[in-house]
């Protein structure tokens, strides 16, 4: 049971769902069955999409909206809904989550009817339905829970069950529709939606546009974008593309927008050539949006995407090109993997994001020659994966949904991160021409429907002639992964094996097979071993030096070294050459360290040594996020204080040095985040003021090849998060950065972020504690982004100790914010929340919210031990 004053606040909403109770029965009653809990329930449960997919075939929606400047006024609606009914059994059930008084009129075959809201429904009695094609009319308030209404632009976010928060809908994935809509929007607004323009028509300082019929799509992927927004267009070979933007900084349209349109334009030619089905939609466009709570969203004709993962920083560094890359290649790849061929319900969501990340790191490597692919792959899945599956709170890839009202709650780091991985071993178990052909097949024979994993595995079966049941059942409905751990046995020589735990002690067995790598001191073995098989091992006639489980980048499991080698590793890791086998060893270090085989202190003195030695851009900023993380998290203040002043002027003296802008500024990042000394202080201070990291040569792109000097200048936002920085930490003149700062900055949403997030870091106990009391009011909560960079500084290891009373409160709100959120903001919230707290207390508050709460949502449990697990350890 909640608290006292949340319980008051809510009672008459607790009246209302009597009432509305009390309705749905009357309603259903007269259509001769009472029994209908199921189909009335709040959200959409499993029987309820059951039965409507049986029953509702080929759905058009005709929508209109009269949208105004400004997030006050009401956006008014109707709806024209047509379909074909094939059974009259029970009473038509339309989803619409708003206030009671948000529904005007309701016209049902030209008959006005009375029917109301019952627990988030519109309930159609069935002697009002034809048994063929049915027409209903309804006039509404939108409700602007996924309207993300701005002072001069609006945009839709319906996935995975918003669309029915804006308008009256069958809102499942399997209930395809058409879509038309018209806007009347402000003559100073633009629109985008997924289809062209067909008509506009201005009058009055008005505009209305309509848009043409949509090709069948899913609910959660009708879209549309108005306000004040600059057009820019671009065609490549035949290829016609538009984008509407905010940016308004100098250069960054020009800097940045032909290399958005290319990679757009080479993702989409890459997949029509790998799926073997030209762009099945009516029109491709994108939106940037400075808020977006997400990196992108895949609307097909109108993506939308967070402005800054596309507009980049002059001189971006090797991963935010990569990252922009790999972004549009996985939102481009859903328009097949997603909107061509959907998840039939949302507990298979997991199908259309592990294909868009694995055609997404297919589909970079074209635009990155230079790069080594196998290395990128291990870099950005592995360590994210394994973040969620070494925790108490981890999940299989598919996973059980019962209502889609708890569809958010699915999506994290396993399907986003170890669903690319194991798909990466499908690919080898199968073959990659065999999954290739099969993925042709199964687009081709779902194509503008629905379709689940099992679909896929018969098909794949097929194609590959190989049995997949076994596998898909241990890697895919199973959770977890496997501890893997050498054995040394003395016999006649040594013998080398694997052994294999399950940490839930259920004795399972992943399938899988390791390259393994003896080191003796006379030789250097690899063989193929299988864990836990009796005849899988290697011999040696000389005592192993270091047993490395394996080295081939594709096995996936916790990876302990015994002493001897962690030993080994931690004195010849920086002499290493091969960037591949570094990334290996560096993602199976931090295992070890979180499984207690390697000390904090002997990693960040072996990072500090690798960094200074690493060639591959990439792998030193995986390596350089690591040690920040374990310099913060993992280290007492005793053991910074000690390595402090060293590890500042080794890090100043390569950023110095460093040879060209992304390097610098790789470095850069690191120093500002590990800075705790005076006189470290000083120098981010002079940096600050200057605007600029000075440097000695920098090997620039004017002229191609050749070296200039000269320094690399801080953008607007680097300055803000070193002002930011500065002022958590502690800087004496904190309030003088802080305002000469915000005199800096030219755009007013910039300035409306770094207003919002200045509180987080004011040294003022009463400043923080009235910025975290707002973020009770959902109103605060609206720009997502904006909370997660201001928790993240009230968080910060640095001051965890004056933050740790904010854990609580934040447990308390997490059931408010998911649904009040967007799918991924329950789960940030909270491992943003806990991720810099180490101390006994905070288990103890955690622990102790758990065990006042035993009927908790096991959903949100399981996000909160996930975020919680460093607090075990």
């Amino acid at each position: 049971m909640k608290p006292g004053p949340i319980s008051i606040r809510l009672l008459p909403a607790f009246l209302l769902i009597e009432a509305a109770v009390l309705l749905a029965t009357v309603v259903l009653s007269s259509c001769g069955r009472t029994d209908r809990a199921g189909y009335t329930a709040e959200g959409v449960s499993k029987l309820l999409a059951t039965y409507r997919f049986e029953t509702v075939k080929d759905v058009r929606y005709n929508l209109s909206f009269i949208i105004d400047t400004g997030r006050v006024s009401p956006v008014e609606g109707t709806a024209v809904i047509e379909f074909e009914r094939t059974s009259g059994r029970e009473p038509l059930v339309l989803d619409f989550k708003v206030p009671g008084d948000y529904l005007k009129t309701v016209t049902v075959n030209g008959k006005p009817t009375e029917a109301g809201l019952v627990n988030g429904h519109i309930i159609i009695d069935r002697e009002l339905l034809s048994r063929r094609y049915n027409r209903v009319e309804v006039s509404f308030r939108a409700g602007d829970l996924s309207l993300n209404r701005n002072d001069e632009y609006l945009y839709t976010l319906f996935v995975p069950d918003r669309a029915s928060t804006a308008f009256p809908c069958f809102d499942q994935p399997d209930i395809k529709g058409r879509f038309t809509i018209t806007l009347d929007i402000p003559e100073s607004y633009r629109a985008m939606s997924n289809n062209p323009v067909v008509l506009a028509d201005t009058t009055d300082g008005r505009v209305t546009l309509r848009f043409s019929e949509t090709k069948p799509i899913s609910t959660y992927l009708f879209a549309f974008a108005a306000g004040k927004f600059e057009l820019a267009e671009k065609e490549i070979d035949g290829v016609k593309m538009e984008m509407l933007h905010r940016e308004n900084r100098p250069g960054y349209v020009e800097n940045n927008a032909d290399e958005i349109f290319r990679l757009h334009y080479s993702a989409l030619k890459w997949l029509e050539e790998y799926t073997q089905i030209p762009y099945p939609f009516d029109k491709f466009g994108f939106v940037l949006l400075p808020p977006f709570q997400y990196s992108g969203m895949e609307h097909p004709g109108s993506i939308f995407y967070r402005a800054s993962s596309l507009m980049l920083e002059a001189s971006p560094t090797l991963n935010e090109r990569l990252s922009r890359a790999s972004l549009i290649a996985h939102e481009t790849s859903h328009i097949w993997f997603g909107d061509l061929v959907t998840m039939k319900w949302f507990d298979d969501v997991w199908l259309k994001e592990v294909f868009a990340g694995y055609m997404s790191d297919k589909i970079a490597g074209p635009d990155f020659p230079d790069i080594n692919h196998d290395l990128r792959f291990l870099l950005s899945r592995y360590p994210a994966a394994y973040e969620v599956d070494r925790t108490r709170g981890t999940n299989a890839i598919i996973q059980q949904l019962g209502n889609m009202k708890d569809a958010g709650s699915l999506y994290g780091g396993i399907i986003y991160n170890k669903a690319p991985i194991v798909m990466r071993q499908l690919e080898q178990l199968a073959g990659e021409e065999n999954l290739k052909r099969g993925l042709q097949v199964y687009l081709n024979e779902y194509a503008w429907g629905n379709a689940r994993w099992d679909d896929l595995v018969s098909i794949l079966e097929e194609t590959s002639q190989k049995p997949l049941g076994e596998w898909s059942r241990m890697w895919v409905r199973e959770a977890g992964m496997p501890i893997i751990k050498p054995v040394i046995a003395e016999d006649n020589g040594y013998r080398i094996s694997l052994s294999e735990d399950d940490p839930a002690g259920t004795l399972r067995h992943w399938p899988q097979t390791l390259k393994t790598m003896v080191i003796t001191a006379s030789d250097t073995i690899t063989a193929d071993l299988q864990p836990a098989e009796r005849d899988s091992y290697i011999t040696t006639a000389d005592k192993p030096l270091c047993v490395i489980p394996d080295i081939s980048g594709r096995a996936y499991g916790t990876f302990l070294f015994d002493s001897i080698s962690a030993a080994y590793l931690t004195a010849g890791l920086p002499e290493m050459n091969d960037p591949l086998l570094k990334g290996i060893l560096w993602i199976n270090m931090y295992e070890n360290l979180v499984n207690g085989t390697v000390s904090p202190v002997v990693f960040c003195e072996t990072a500090l040594r690798d960094l200074q030695v690493i060639s591959d851009l990439q792998l030193r900023n995986y390596l350089s996020g690591r040690f920040s993380s374990v310099w913060w998290n993992r280290l007492t203040a005793e053991e910074r204080a000690a390595r402090a002043a060293e590890t500042e002027s080794m890090i100043r003296g390569k950023m110095a040095s460093a040879e060209t802008p992304a390097e610098k500024r790789s470095w850069y990042g690191t120093l500002r985040d590990v800075t705790v000394t005076p006189g470290g202080m000083n120098y981010l201070t002079i940096l600050w003021k200057s605007g600029e990291l000075p440097g000695e040569t920098l090997r620039g792109d004017v002229p191609p090849g050749g070296k200039i000097s000269g320094a690399v200048m801080l953008s607007e936002d680097e300055l803000c998060t070193l002002a930011l920085t500065l002022a958590l930490k502690g800087h004496p003149e904190a309030d003088r950065i802080i305002e000469e700062q915000r005199e800096r900055i030219t755009g007013k949403e910039r300035l409306e972020r770094f207003d919002f997030v200045i509180p987080a870091v004011s040294a003022d106990a009463a400043v923080r504690d009235a910025f975290f009391e707002s973020l009770r009011d959902p109103a605060n909560r609206e720009r997502e982004p904006w909370v997660l960079e201001a928790l993240g500084y009230l968080h910060h290891p640095s001051v965890a100790e004056r933050s740790e009373h904010y854990i609580f409160p934040s447990l308390e709100l997490l059931e408010e914010i998911k649904n009040t959120g967007d799918i991924f903001f329950p789960g940030s919230w909270i491992t943003t929340t806990l991720a810099g707290h180490r101390s006994p207390g905070a288990r103890v508050t955690m622990e102790k919210f758990l065990d006042d709460h035993p009927d908790y949502p096991a959903d949100l449990k399981l996000k909160i031990l996930q975020a919680a697990d460093h607090l075990f350890r």
